[in-house]
């Protein structure tokens, strides 16, 4: 099954569409340029609006190049189109700047609170990202400096990022075992073998990519230590109080919600820990080995074509709710999701949502095992997500951090939780929950240690540092999370390299660990008290970006401050390994 972009925009109406788009950005220019404190909440409420539906016109603009080479990363239109929004996308980010520079009250003429909040609150929907958006004044810059740094963004620190990305492309790499010896282009295709049940290629795999990544080490680096450098200045610029409260602030968390999930992550890695030993016996090993925690307890998945794996997600959302049957049956049925592997299509899967009359898109690389549906899962939980925020305008329609994980994650629960109840066969569901105990290693506590290492990253750097001082801290925390339960070859101290989001969003990862915490604590309230709790989850998925998310989870009882509600969450990963301890 492949994508149906024409609801985007068909790709011959881009022309159309970006000159229009070119248009009504001089629109708005004048329009921002004519705001004043006293103006009508009427006349503010007209600007709004136009900015928002400018803003669909823009994505629509955005993605359709984006999605187009996501199945074809060697798309030259594609690649044309994107080029042409980098210089698009400028000029509205000079605008954006000024308009953001008028809501703060730092540009003439100045905007005081009194007429900030009468218009504010004109569009209620916008009002929590007005209103936050003054309270960021303390972190802004002047107009010329934030211009400055917009452009240094695209075409400075920007541009290094795309150099690592064409750096990874062009790599072909070896796979090489006493049976094999095999050429892979595509890192994506590599990392597969990892979770081979065959122990000689999951290590030949692991040793393709990170030889790899120490040849290249110096490259890596450089283009690493460029961005730590631009992101710490500019922190530092802006005064915010270290690097990763950049992200915080980004992310709608307080600093200390944050340092409360680290904590509590990092005392529990015991029962990590435990699960690895626990599998080291179950493969007949004195130690589990780095290259061996993805190994399968069975040699064989019990695996499902697509017709199949979609309907077993689609009755699993059914019995949960039929709000979320419907809304993952929209997607399917809308042909906005491309399922299986491509020659050129980029690995891994998302789901994009481009505004909220369009159906998000979700892409796929399915190859039929149980570890598949768990992703197909996941991604329409965050189409079902944005559908279930749909009524929202564009800019309150996405979740921030603290929620953007929640329905993805639940769907990937309620889908293994029924997939449990309905085997029977006792090896595979020792194997499914073996598998459940390594995904939630590498979203909680592996994200965790991501962020550890970035925080001691960012402060060598800062005083001098080389690449191989560098691979040793990350040496150090492999050591910190595996204890004496896993043999770490020497060779992953390189692995840092090729992990795209320290590179391309520096501390992003632990959205994954704290999303995923909510989750389990979300579920666990729901078995309880099922009417009771879907009801505020929908209602939280409901909200999508229009209020604080801090607030409205406190309305579910969940205190992310308090590494109480953290440690509760780390229950159900505990009881998970008891379960296997019994198997």
């Amino acid at each position: 099954m492949k994508w149906n972009l024409d609801d985007i925009m068909p790709v011959g109406k881009f022309d159309d569409l970006y000159k229009e788009v070119e248009d009504e950005i001089k629109t708005l220019e004048e329009w921002v340029e004519k705001v004043r404190p006293e103006m009508s909440q009427k006349e503010f409420g007209e600007m709004l609006r136009f900015n928002e539906e400018l803003g669909v016109k823009i994505a629509r603009l955005a993605y359709l190049p984006e999605l187009m080479e996501a199945v074809n990363q060697k798309n030259q239109e594609a690649k044309l189109m994107k080029s042409r929004m980098d210089n698009l996308g400028l000029k509205i980010s000079d605008i954006a700047t000024r308009l953001g520079l008028w809501i703060q009250g730092k540009r003439e003429p100045v905007l005081d609170d009194k007429n900030a909040k009468r218009l504010f609150s004109v569009i209620p929907d916008l009002e929590y990202g007005l209103k936050r958006s003054r309270e960021g004044a303390k972190f802004s810059l002047s107009e010329r400096e934030e211009q400055i740094i917009d452009h240094k963004d695209v075409n400075g620190v920007g541009v290094l990022g795309e150099l690592r990305e064409m750096i990874e492309t062009e790599f072909e790499y070896r796979l090489v075992t006493s049976k094999l010896d095999k050429k892979i282009s595509s890192q994506a295709e590599l990392l597969s073998y990892v979770y081979s049940p065959k122990a000689e290629i999951r290590k030949a795999a692991y040793t393709a990519l990170l030889e790899k990544q120490k040849k290249n080490l110096d490259k890596f680096f450089a283009i690493y230590q460029g961005i730590v450098k631009d992101w710490d200045y500019e922190a530092r610029l802006r005064g915010h109080i270290s690097p990763i409260s950049v992200r915080n602030w980004a992310n709608h968390v307080p600093d200390e919600a944050v340092q409360s999930l680290l904590t509590v992550c990092s005392k529990n890695i015991g029962i990590f820990q435990r699960y690895f030993r626990w599998k080291a016996k179950k493969l007949g090993l004195k130690k589990l080995q780095r290259f061996d925690i993805y190994a399968p307890l069975q040699s064989k998945d019990k695996k499902m074509d697509f017709e199949e794996a979609k309907e077993t997600v689609l009755k699993a959302m059914r019995e949960f709710s039929p709000g979320f049957e419907s809304k993952a049956k929209k997607i399917i049925e809308e042909k906005h999701i491309d399922v299986m592997p491509g020659k050129n299509k980029r690995g891994g899967a998302f789901c994009a949502t481009v505004a909220p009359e369009i159906t998000p898109y979700v892409l796929l690389n399915f190859t039929g095992k149980s570890r598949d549906v768990s992703t197909l899962a996941h991604e329409l939980g965050h189409g079902i997500h944005s559908l279930y925020a749909r009524n929202h305008l564009p800019s309150s329609q996405q979740a921030n951090l603290p929620l953007a994980e929640t329905a993805s994650t639940l769907c990937e629960l309620i889908l293994f939780e029924k997939m449990m109840d309905s085997e029977q066969d006792k090896e595979i569901k020792k194997a499914w929950l073996s598998d459940k105990m390594a995904d939630a290693y590498a979203t909680i506590c592996r994200q965790n240690y991501f962020i550890k290492f970035e925080i001691k990253a960012h402060e060598e750097i800062e005083k001098g540092i080389r690449a191989e001082d560098l691979s040793k801290i990350y040496m150090e925390t492999l050591k910190e999370q595996f204890g004496s339960s896993v043999q770490i070859e020497p060779l992953f101290k390189y692995e840092w390299s090729y992990i795209s989001h320290i590179f391309e969003s520096p501390f992003y990862c632990y959205a994954y660990n704290f999303g995923e915490l909510v989750s389990y604590a979300l579920f666990s309230n729901y078995k309880k008290e099922p009417k009771k709790w879907l009801k505020i989850i929908e209602e939280i998925l409901e909200s999508g970006g229009s209020e604080d998310p801090q607030k409205v989870l406190k309305r579910a009882g969940v205190e992310i401050n308090d590494e109480k509600f953290w440690q509760k969450s780390f229950e159900t990963i505990e009881k998970w390994q008891n379960e296997l301890e019994k198997l």
